[in-house]
């Protein structure tokens, strides 16, 4: 089965050992002129070395993400986040593509790959807190741009931003805390643009258009292989 795995690397580590090279060059060139005012006035040697320094805190981030963000077998799809991961197999999806928002007299892609559930449970028993907490303020900034798209008369959000008591899914199970948060949150945001899980174009390595052709091929052939 291990030949039938495809592993797509997010764009996100693109560039780490760059930028952590860039950075601590930088520092060193700031060291070497350590002491001579003229050559680097001490304000601009302070501007230099933050910003060395957010450089390779980014190169460092870039490093430690996973060195794959998605593994895709004909029997299911694992998504792998450094605060966590989930699972789908193919039949737990009705659909997935770019979501659109309303953008004048025209329809605008998102940055994001959608993908419907058939279901909720199944996606929720699985879910860490520590992933459904990033993935709600990943989100927000989303949720936010479809409200004002979607329900362009809407001019209160603190209702979509509640943090409910709890959720009850279809099956009648019960959950609280942060997963009836993300529960709730994957209700709004399917009534606002169709679809439950959201995962960002920078997680993928290729435009958002071509890995959804590469998803349904993949969908299409995996037959052959189970």
């Amino acid at each position: 089965m291990t030949e039938l795995v495809r592993r797509i690397r997010p764009h996100t580590k693109r560039n780490g050992s760059f930028y952590l090279l860039l950075g601590a060059g930088g520092l060193l060139l700031i060291a070497l002129v350590h002491g001579q005012t003229e050559l680097m006035p001490w304000p601009v040697r302070l501007c230099l070395s933050s910003f060395c320094l957010i450089t390779m805190a980014l190169g460092v981030g870039k490093l430690i993400e996973p060195e794959t963000s998605l593994e895709i077998t004909p029997d299911k799809i694992h998504y792998i986040h450094i605060r966590g991961r989930w699972t789908l197999t193919w039949d737990d999806i009705v659909r997935y593509d770019v979501p659109t928002v309303q953008y004048g007299a025209k329809r605008q892609p998102l940055a994001f790959l959608g993908i419907r559930l058939r279901h909720y449970d199944a996606f929720l028993q699985q879910l860490s807190p520590r992933l459904a907490v990033h993935l709600l303020h990943q989100q927000r900034a989303l949720m936010t741009q479809a409200i004002r798209s979607e329900m362009p008369a809407h001019r209160q959000y603190t209702d979509y931003f509640e943090v409910p008591d709890y959720f009850v899914s279809e099956t009648g199970k019960r959950y609280s805390g942060v997963l009836a948060t993300f529960a709730v949150r994957m209700q709004l945001m399917r009534e606002l643009l169709g679809y439950d899980l959201y995962i960002p174009q920078n997680a993928f390595d290729r435009p958002l258009s071509d890995f959804v052709a590469h998803l349904k091929a993949l969908q299409q052939t995996r037959n052959q292989y189970l």
